[in-house]
């Protein structure tokens, strides 16, 4: 079952590697990001990082939307990780399972305005986000399972009034 897909640009990091699987209680972390499998020193990063008990797939958006889909791990307790709204939107057209989405961390770039202290989005972003939520998708932004969640509605205002 995949219980969260999170946006995240770092991928893995103390957050999403201790607080969001134990918060979710997943036994595993599929990484989605072309970049990701193709760089050696980040997937041993990832590896380092990854809490002992959770198993750790990198895959790349297409190789991930295929293990997300597999009835196989229906059992397992999925959080899912991409890098982009971008890449959220593609998962989230071709996984069904995949029923929330949270904004946790997009740094600054330009074009970028803010939305909270660690999302930062541009206009395609919002445009994938608001993709996302038509297809009936939760989307919110949530740094850490103790903070209260912006919810959908929020992140779209915070954008046009940044």
């Amino acid at each position: 079952m995949i219980k969260l897909l999170r946006i995240d640009d770092r991928l893995i990091h103390g957050q999403v590697a201790v607080s969001w699987t134990s918060h979710l209680g997943a036994d595993t972390l599929v990484v989605a990001s072309d970049a990701a499998l193709s760089d050696a020193l980040m997937r041993t990063a990832f590896k380092m990082a990854k809490p002992p008990q959770v198993t750790l797939s990198i895959k790349s958006l297409e190789g991930a939307a295929l293990v997300l889909n597999n009835p196989k791990h229906e059992r397992r307790i999925i959080l899912a990780v991409c890098a982009s709204p971008a890449d959220a939107l593609i998962l989230a057209k071709r996984c069904a399972g995949i029923g929330e989405i949270c904004l946790g961390g997009v740094r600054q770039a330009p074009g970028r305005r803010r939305i909270s202290g660690s999302v930062f989005l541009d206009e395609q972003d919002v445009a994938a986000l608001r993709q996302i939520h038509e297809l009936g998708k939760r989307v919110f932004l949530q740094s850490v399972p103790t903070e209260r969640p912006m919810g959908f509605e929020a992140i779209v205002c915070a954008y046009e009034q940044g």
